[in-house]
């Protein structure tokens, strides 16, 4: 039962972080279309920083607006 519970706790408190995210506009600081790994870990500062460079599909080194989409909606 105490799994469960600290699980639930869990999951709500990592969708609470990316409830409040920016829309990748406001992240993209510098607009220049790319997320920089800077800009996204000041958009998503809850958010480990290995689960931002997990989802740079294309490991290009920056997060699309698809990435990030992808990413903020997990």
């Amino acid at each position: 039962m105490r799994t469960l519970i600290a699980a639930l706790a869990i999951s709500a408190l990592s969708t609470a972080a990316f409830a409040a995210a920016p829309t990748f506009a406001e992240a993209d600081a510098n607009a220049d279309g790319v997320l920089s790994m800077e800009e996204a870990k000041v958009a998503l500062p809850d958010v480990e920083e290995a689960k931002i460079v997990a989802a740079d599909a294309n490991n290009d080194g920056g997060l699309s607006e698809e990435e990030y989409a992808t990413l903020t909606a997990a």
